[in-house]
């Protein structure tokens, strides 16, 4: 059963903040009265207040979102289970004929319905295409919306039209107010691809779908195998414990933190699995409750010091969670003279969920064309698989088409500026292969691709960034004591910096394919980066963590409404190997 404590937990994992003891008791019984959990009413309210645009949670708009969402799919879900019949041997004869309505009867037994099918507008390709020249916001705009289109999808959003808060300055890092934000035309930075855990980076697509178990047994054996020896290296100590050893001495074991069951971890089912060369793959359950204070999730390589006097369960007394690397050694070479780097970084979805008209995308471009970047940074998805249009079909088009118009959009619009633009893809987009790591976008011109995650080298500026929402994943099955422990976003994002790896849980979410043998390969960290960039469902924010500075940009476009982005300077750094102190940095309202 939730409490009020778990409910605010739950909610701040979505960024929003419960302060209201009435708002609190509100969903406590709403959580009661629906049969449903803190975790289920935030992911719910949190998709039907991006489908309204309501910025914040209020006793009215619970009551909306109570009547409208909870009350109905309560109310449909009654109704489907009084039409379902149970069928023994003396009622064969009643089954419905096969021959009748099939599917209908089978989309009733799973509370869904059949979806009238409406006849789709037939479009002919223009025979012949011309070139526009942009350079207006109303050039870019039609651009996105050819009249080709259909209505379905290019009918423009009155509540991202509607906003008022476009332009607003929503967080701040370092000291905007000497920031300069005019990039010099005469620079271009030197940007570099570095390799990950590997020898060279992800370039190209890679047989995802051949991964043998063993294989990748092996490759989540070695991650343990590695971290353990830099464990052991900052510890001072020649070796750890066998898991199964007894010992009425204080032990030290490292190994890997899985669950007991299928269910979500608790604090009663943690198991500690060792690796093949410590511990001959054993696993052994632990026992949290002397632990002052942890913070643990499925995948995670800790070593734990404690008691294991009969050989079947460690009494946990101290947690090593991991350790950070060291910097990058190449040296930094930004300069005064050619002045700070202009960075402007967004994440998809670029469009609202009611078109495809790409109208934040837009805006963010106009403002671009007038005052260009030396960088820009475009994380996927462009083409969003949940999109509505896509979900139900009703596109009029191909994928690829979609996808190369942004493109060519993007490139027209900032071919004759300073501007590099840096795609990062998603494996929620529907043009790209459904797999973490994620291969770049095949994309010609002067567009630089890289895969997701990648490391990037700026004038020595090490940058690592990734488009998979790992900072959502760890929120869902992260168990931390206590349980409203200070600083949620800051101890997620400290457990990818000790764990060295952009995408540490173990097992990973339905929807989300990891082929583990790549993943070691291209996911790894090879020191501590510069910068760290996590776009992120969760709350937008930006702040220096373990001498990184660590930002996520939001979405650019969240259901109806628009989003955020980032625009950051970076300056000659103040010291060797951080650039802590020499970013100035704004994240801003589309």
């Amino acid at each position: 059963m939730s409490t009020t404590q778990q409910i605010a937990e739950d909610f701040e994992t979505f960024g929003v903040c419960l302060d209201d003891n009435k708002l609190l008791h509100r969903c406590l019984e709403l959580c009661t009265q629906y049969s449903i959990d803190g975790e289920s009413l935030a992911a719910c309210w949190i998709s039907f207040a991006s489908s309204n645009g309501y910025d914040s949670l209020t006793l009215d708009y619970l009551e909306h979102f109570e009547r409208d969402q909870l009350a109905k799919e309560k109310k449909t879900n009654t109704k489907n289970m009084k039409n379902l019949r149970m069928y023994d041997t003396s009622t064969l004869d009643l089954l419905p004929d096969n021959n009748l309505d099939d599917e209908e009867d089978l989309l009733a037994t799973y509370g869904s319905t059949r979806t009238p099918q409406t006849k789709k507008r037939q479009l002919t390709p223009d025979s012949g295409v011309t070139k526009r020249h942009v350079g207006s916001a109303r050039s870019i705009s039609a651009q996105f919306s050819p009249a080709t289109l259909s209505p379905s999808v290019a009918t423009p959003s009155r509540k991202y039209s509607s906003r008022t808060n476009a332009g607003c300055i929503v967080a701040t890092y370092g000291d905007p107010s000497k920031a300069s934000w005019k990039a010099n035309p005469d620079f271009t930075p030197k940007v570099k691809l570095l390799a990950m855990g590997g020898d060279k980076p992800l370039t190209k697509t890679y047989k995802y779908m051949f991964e043998k178990v063993r294989d990748a047994a092996e490759a989540l054996d070695d991650s343990i195998d590695a971290l353990a020896e830099q464990i052991k290296d900052s510890l001072g100590i020649e070796e750890f414990s066998h898991l199964k050893v007894a010992s009425n001495e204080n032990i030290l074991v490292v190994g890997r933190i899985c669950c007991d069951s299928v269910g979500r971890l608790n604090a009663a089912s943690v198991l500690l699995e060792g690796s093949q060369e410590t511990s001959f793959g054993n696993t052994v359950p632990v026992d949290l409750s002397q632990l002052s204070e942890y913070s643990l999730f499925p995948g995670q390589i800790v070593g734990i010091r404690g008691l294991n006097t009969t050989g079947d369960k460690i009494i946990a007394k101290e947690l090593v969670p991991g350790k950070l690397l060291p910097p990058c050694t190449v040296p930094i070479t930004i300069t005064n003279d050619t002045g700070p780097i202009q960075v402007v970084v967004a994440s998809g979805p670029f469009t609202t969920t009611e078109n495809l008209l790409y109208e934040p995308l837009t805006d963010l471009l106009t403002d671009l064309h007038k005052d260009p970047p030396h960088l820009l940074i475009l994380f996927g998805p462009f083409l969003d698989a949940a999109h509505p249009l896509i979900v139900n079909n009703e596109l009029g088009e191909t994928h690829d088409a979609v996808f190369n118009r942004c493109i060519r959009i993007i490139t027209s619009t900032l071919e004759n500026s300073v501007t590099q633009v840096i795609l990062v893809p998603s494996n929620r987009d529907v043009c790209t292969p459904m797999v973490y790591p994620t291969p770049p976008y095949e994309v010609g011109g002067n567009i630089t691709c890289v895969s997701d995650p990648a490391l990037l080298d700026i004038e020595g500026v090490v940058v690592a960034l990734t488009a998979t929402d790992t900072l959502f994943h760890l929120g869902k099955e992260e168990i931390s004591f206590p349980p409203q422990g200070p600083d949620r976003l800051g101890r997620l994002t400290r457990h990818l910096l000790k764990q060295q790896n952009l995408y540490p849980l173990y097992p990973g979410p339905e929807g989300i394919c990891i082929d583990q043998e790549q993943a070691e390969i291209y996911a790894r960290l090879p020191y501590n980066p510069h910068l760290l960039i996590l776009p992120s469902d969760l709350r937008y924010f930006i702040r220096d963590l373990e001498n990184c500075v660590v930002l996520n940009p939001e979405r650019l476009a969240k259901g109806l409404v628009g989003g955020t982005y980032a625009k950051l300077e970076l300056h000659p750094p103040k010291h060797e190997k951080t650039m802590v102190g020499s970013v100035n940095a704004q994240i801003i309202k589309v």
